[in-house]
């Protein structure tokens, strides 16, 4: 399951990453991860969400 996705900001030019349980942009290390530009959305997601994966014990093993 992905937990995190990413949102385009309306007002500016800039992303956030979304948790899906609240809608809200996400935290990590007491950090809104708000206003970041699109390759730091990215990675952060892919981390994130390998994270969260890897917490919940569905992280799929090659």
């Amino acid at each position: 399951m992905v937990r995190y996705l990413v949102r385009k900001n309306r007002r500016d030019e800039f992303w956030s990453v979304i948790d899906i349980f609240t809608g809200q942009p996400a935290w990590f290390a007491d950090i809104e991860l708000n206003c970041l530009d699109l390759e730091e959305v990215d990675e952060l997601i892919d981390c994130l969400n390998y994270l969260s994966a890897k917490r919940m014990g569905t992280l799929k093993q090659p």
